[in-house]
């Protein structure tokens, strides 16, 4: 039994497309910017590139989804 087992289908497919577009935003949007007063001289960006949280949400419910379907989410293959 899952974290988003309580959640249907539909609503299950509605949040992971929601994370995915803020996992999107989050990527490729600046979360600061700033430039010099006089218009000349250094120029910054920063980009919020932490998608720990995000990535471990879409995982989840991935995981949730593909336990509904019947197909097994695959684990990683360690090596002794």
């Amino acid at each position: 039994m899952g974290f988003y087992s309580h959640l249907t289908t539909d609503q299950l497919t509605a949040k992971r497309d929601s994370y995915m577009a803020a996992l999107d935003a989050r990527l490729t949007g600046p979360t600061q910017a700033s430039s010099s007063a006089d218009g000349v001289g250094a120029r910054a960006v920063q980009f919020n590139a932490d998608t720990t949280q995000l990535r471990r949400q879409i995982g989840e419910i991935n995981a949730e989804l593909q336990r509904r379907t019947g197909l097994q989410p695959r684990r990683p293959i360690y090596l002794v």
